[in-house]
């Protein structure tokens, strides 16, 4: 018989089980901070008089009751965090409606205006770059050449016309570049820009995600650049 029981408290051990009964349910209870935080200031509060608490016990209770009120404190603190950066996230993101990001795509679509994109020439640079735009059957329908040394990305744009003026139909269409590097003729890889429809607001453990025209569902991550 515990101390507790002799001047009628409840223990862990009682509470566990009277819970149990009660409820008709067995197995583990997960006390709630407040309950941790009652036992022990009824601990230090009813000791045993013929065996008092030990110094060094009591200053670890003691330290208990102040790492579990600092963990609530900082969970707090971190959930405020959290709230602060999707805010400021979704203040972020709902600006790019409109605008168009770079992706690590070498289709773009076009409605009728064509699209932008670069040549990525890396570190070792291109000279004399020739883009090519081909339809969904594999024609042709643009091309342009650029004379001169280029390092890095090599911005290039298309206006949606063939290579005798006319429109093109709406569609997806791919693009390939080719350049001399270090003397010899080799492809190099492009990227493409899509328009931003709308957003997706991300809350808590999902992210952000943009809806680009032609491209569908693109998470913020795969965006390389934002343009105009």
């Amino acid at each position: 018989m515990s101390i507790y029981s002799d001047i009628g408290l409840s223990t862990s051990e009682n509470v566990t089980a009277a819970t149990a009964v009660s409820s008709g349910k067995t197995g583990s209870y997960n006390l709630t901070q407040t309950d941790f935080l009652s036992l022990l200031t009824t601990e230090l509060a009813f000791q045993d008089p013929t065996s008092p608490t030990d110094n060094k016990e009591m200053v670890s209770q003691l330290a208990q009751i102040s790492t579990v009120d600092g963990i609530n404190k900082l969970n707090g603190t971190v959930g405020g965090l959290s709230d602060i950066v999707t805010s400021q996230q979704a203040l972020m993101v709902s600006g790019l409606v409109g605008q168009t990001v770079l992706l690590d795509q070498n289709t773009g679509y076009s409605s009728g205006t064509g699209f932008a994109g670069v040549v990525n020439t890396g570190d070792l640079g291109a000279s004399n770059i020739t883009v090519t735009v081909m339809d969904a059957v594999g024609s042709i329908v643009y091309q342009a050449q650029s004379e001169g040394n280029y390092e890095g990305n090599v911005p290039f744009s298309w206006n949606g016309t063939d290579i005798n003026g006319n429109q093109v139909s709406n569609g997806y269409y791919t693009v390939m570049a080719t350049g001399m590097v270090n003397g010899k003729s080799q492809a190099i890889g492009t990227q493409v820009y899509g328009k931003v429809q709308s957003v997706v607001l991300g809350s808590g453990s999902s992210e952000a995600t943009l809806n680009v025209e032609g491209f569908g569902t693109v998470s913020l991550n795969d965006v390389l650049e934002v343009g105009s």
